[in-house]
């Protein structure tokens, strides 16, 4: 077994700063280089196939300097596929995938050899980023692919249903009501964020029809896309020809397109490309040289190694820039060490317009990285430039997520109310709130993704199904607008969950011999649940379109409204005033600039509240309904049952 005592000393002698690891084209050769500094030797591998016994030779790489194995080809090769072997002590051979692989074959056992640019569709240079100034003025819509449309409610055609080329196509409806790509546009989010499309381990591409499932956290090849999205997983151009058609049709409708990457962990550990090239090295491993299990995943990467760290800038560099993402979304980014994510902010930066990042700001266990290295939550003040999830007002909304029964703020917690104003106000320090210290702990607004509702964890009408089992369906709808309109019009970055704007749930069947009851009849861990359980079914939403207008009502709200928008701690600080209503459970705030006044007022309660509105005639510009009114009022409104209502004062209007 290879160990090292000390990486950074070992970094300082064999890291390489070149960018041309991996296969490189020249117009009348292509080289290929690894990385191995304690291989005895290094073996190119080119195959016809992607799989199979279909060898065609095995050529001996040089080594160089700095652990650098090479070989080069006296021709501009493509549509071969490749491998590496990598020897150690003369004797142990271990063939994988290049990690650097920009392509792959049919289950991501092979690299693939392919000139990027001839994937390309038409039009690709032409079709711009669409601009995001700001995390503040996005409205994030979180979508896996499969889920999108293999439902037949989804309208797609059959050979769409599940892939990438489902959001590429107009015109999908089940009966009256938009699906597909005219529902997000008609939903109005900014950008879409993709479950993991990089190409993961544990479905068999080789059986498209075969009933299988998985959000993707499972990684194998980072730079290679996953082929069971495509028409075709053994045509290795299919699947990045495809997805760079989604990615631009989404741009040409003003939606940018983020990608959920998972760099904290490998699936495989043993058998991943990584340990089979250079063992030991690209994981954290315990004081007694055991692998550490900070993912909960069976292990976790070593993002502060040169060569790891390295390999995450180039492999985020490559996707940006090949498939013209507009932000990444980093799963488990709390076992990242800070200076790889400050590191990694700097580069995307460098676009233009600067692309989205924000992550989770926590673990999946615990990392022998020490805590004031990672890339916690509450060290968020050393990674202020980069966007965390906020738990905090997520469990504020809807109740504790890993406790069902737990109630929140919209569901009778009357305890909720301080880490709910925290949230309220972008999580940053604010002169009127002196409670809930712990919910207070963004550097600005923008560094806060507000949501009560992603894709692990129960659904938020599944989760108030449990909760608030004993409220009418009536209410129970209400309590799901309230939390909508809480995280929508709060300060910082809103995040929605597919479907969440419809009531989704996700059905489970319960197994043989467990209770049937409110929580065995729904899955709050559908990674690879069936699609029964998680495919979108576009009849709920001409169901409920009374709840998806309220959505699109709070996103054009929103949108249109500059003050729900606000980019510094010091903006919030001067232009927002919490109201003392004399209940702290009924939260009432002004918003105000040169420009514009806004009221908002939320009623928990399930009977009305009166408000008195200041000096001044007001619009309503949302009522519970979702709905305008443009006829003037002022003094005494009533706020009806579990609602919110926003209010925006007439310019030079006086009582």
């Amino acid at each position: 077994m290879i160990r090292i005592s000390n990486y950074s000393e070992f970094d300082k002698y064999h890291a390489y700063d070149g960018n041309d690891l991996g296969a490189v084209y020249f117009a009348d050769r292509t080289v290929f280089k690894t990385w191995s500094p304690y291989a005895t030797g290094v073996y190119l591998n080119l195959y016809l196939d992607g799989e199979g016994a279909n060898l065609i030779e095995t050529v001996p790489m040089e080594l160089m300097s700095r652990g650098v194995w090479y070989v080069e080809l006296m021709y501009h090769a493509e549509d071969i596929y490749y491998t590496f072997t990598y020897e150690f002590d003369n004797r142990k051979r271990f063939e994988t995938i290049d990690i650097y692989a920009h392509a792959c074959g049919v289950n991501g056992q092979r690299g693939y050899l392919v000139d990027m640019k001839r994937t390309d569709p038409p039009g690709w240079e032409e079709t711009p980023r669409p601009v995001c100034a700001s995390p503040c003025d996005a409205v994030v819509y979180e979508c896996h692919v499969r889920d999108f449309s293999i439902d037949a409610s989804s309208g797609a055609a059959p050979g769409d249903r599940g892939r990438f080329t489902a959001f590429t196509k107009e015109g999908t409806r089940y009966h009256n009501v938009t699906t597909g790509l005219d529902h997000l546009k008609e939903l109005g989010i900014t950008h879409v964020q993709l479950l993991p499309v990089f190409d993961y381990a544990t479905v068999d591409e080789s059986k498209p029809y075969k009933a299988q499932y998985n959000w993707g956290y499972d990684p194998m090849n980072y730079n290679c896309l996953e082929g069971s999205y495509s028409s075709d997983a053994f045509d290795p151009r299919a699947r990045i020809r495809e997805f760079k058609q989604l990615v631009q049709t989404l741009h040409r409708n003003g939606i940018g397109v983020i990608m959920d990457v998972v760099y904290n962990h490998t699936y495989y550990t043993e058998e991943s490309a990584f340990q089979k090239s250079f063992p030991n090295y690209y994981y954290r491993l315990d004081r007694n040289g055991r692998l550490s299990n900070g993912s909960g995943c069976g292990n976790e990467t070593a993002s502060e190694h040169a060569m790891y760290r390295k390999y995450m800038i180039e492999s985020l560099k490559f996707l940006a820039t090949e498939y013209k993402l507009d932000g990444f979304r980093f799963d488990l980014m709390g076992l990242h060490d800070i200076e790889t994510v400050n590191m990694i902010r700097d580069e995307l930066n460098k676009f233009d317009p600067p692309l989205l990042m924000y992550g989770e700001g926590w673990t999946g266990g615990e990392s022998p990285l020490p805590s004031d290295k990672l890339a916690y939550k509450w060290n968020s003040y050393s990674f202020g430039r980069v966007g965390l999830f906020n738990d905090n007002i997520r469990d504020a909304i809807k109740g504790g997520t890993f406790n069902p029964y737990d109630i929140g703020y919209i569901s009778g917690n009357r305890n909720a109310w301080a880490v709910l104003r925290r949230g309220l106000a972008g999580s940053v320090k604010h002169w009127q709130l002196n409670n809930a210290q712990e919910a207070c702990w963004a550097v600005s607004p923008a560094q806060a993704v507000n949501y009560i509702e992603a894709h692990d964890n129960h659904t938020l009408w599944d989760k108030l199904s449990v909760c608030a089992k004993h409220f009418s369906r009536e209410e129970r709808i209400r309590m799901d607008k309230l939390g909508a309109a809480l995280f929508i019009l709060a300060q910082g970055m809103p995040f929605i969950q597919l479907g969440q704007d419809f009531l989704r749930s996700k059905p489970r069947v319960p197994k043989e011999g467990e209770p049937v009851n409110e929580v065995t009849v729904v899955d709050h861990n559908s990674y690879n649940s069936p699609d029964s359980t998680n495919s979108i079914k576009w009849n709920e939403k001409a169901e409920n379109i009374d709840v998806f207008n309220y959505y699109k009502a709070l996103i054009r709200l929103r949108r249109n409204n500059p003050l729900f928008r606000m980019r510094t701690k010091e903006d919030v600080e001067h232009h927002m005033f919490f109201y003392d209503t004399g209940d702290s459970s009924f939260i009432a705030y002004r918003l105000q600039d040169q420009n514009d006044t806004l009221i908002a007022v939320f009623n928990p309660y399930i009977d009305e509240r009166h408000f008195l509105l200041p000096e001044g005639r007001f619009y309503i510009r949302l009522n519970e309904q979702g709905k305008m009114n443009k006829f003037p009022i002022g003094g005494d409104v009533v706020i009806p049952p579990i609602s919110a209502m926003v209010f925006k004062k007439i310019r030079g209007s006086n009582s």
